[in-house]
């Protein structure tokens, strides 16, 4: 069953009550020895397993974070690497850019997620994510922890603030379509992508 992304989008946008219901426990970023340090914790009503494998599946994951245009694997000529690439828009104030990445992913099953971008090969100098999955009740409480150094420029003050605006809008984002997924028993796969159209 294929679904359109922008119905499914309007169907979240209208939903209310317990049974959708991402908690954002805490978002910041900050900027030390010139990276920007991101976390972020929420509770999602779906189970670690789920949450893990809709994390994982890069080749439908832009179906499930706004803003990114393309996400997918990539063959690695290493035996047993997982590689992931991802390319989004990025804007600051007037200033936008199209920022390409290619990461390394380690997963260890149900409860955590690791990539580290490979910087001949990305818009970063140096780009970290940890994604940590614990059961909270009947959910999950979700982790993001990322460090990173893009090779392009941002001012730090104003840049900060708008990574912890995007930090809060793509968790809640996130949050609500993976509980939407689990709560009607669909993979993301099963998602329409517009852009394929």
């Amino acid at each position: 069953m294929k679904i359109n992304r922008v119905l499914l989008i309007a169907v979240l946008a209208m939903l209310t009550g317990p049974a959708m219901a991402v908690e954002i426990i805490s978002a910041s970023v900050e900027r030390r020895n010139g990276h920007y340090h991101v976390s972020g914790v929420s509770i999602v009503q779906a189970s670690p397993e789920f949450v893990f494998r809709t994390i994982m599946d890069y080749d439908n994951f832009h179906k499930l974070a706004g803003g990114l245009a393309e996400t997918r694997f990539v063959d690695s000529e290493v035996e047993g690497e997982l590689l992931g690439y991802t390319r989004f828009e990025s804007c600051l104030l007037f200033f936008c850019k199209t920022v390409e990445k290619l990461e390394r992913i380690e997963a260890t099953p149900y409860t955590e997620i690791r990539t580290e971008a490979l910087p001949e090969q990305s818009d970063f100098e140096f780009n970290q994510t940890r994604w940590i999955l614990a059961p909270e009740g009947d959910g999950t409480r979700l982790t993001y922890e990322a460090e990173f150094e893009p090779d392009f420029w941002m001012p730090p003050v104003i840049g900060s603030w708008v990574i912890r605006r995007k930090l809060i809008a793509s968790a809640d984002l996130i949050g609500l379509r993976i509980e939407y997924l689990a709560k009607h028993g669909l993979t993301l796969a099963q998602i329409k992508d517009p852009d394929a159209d």
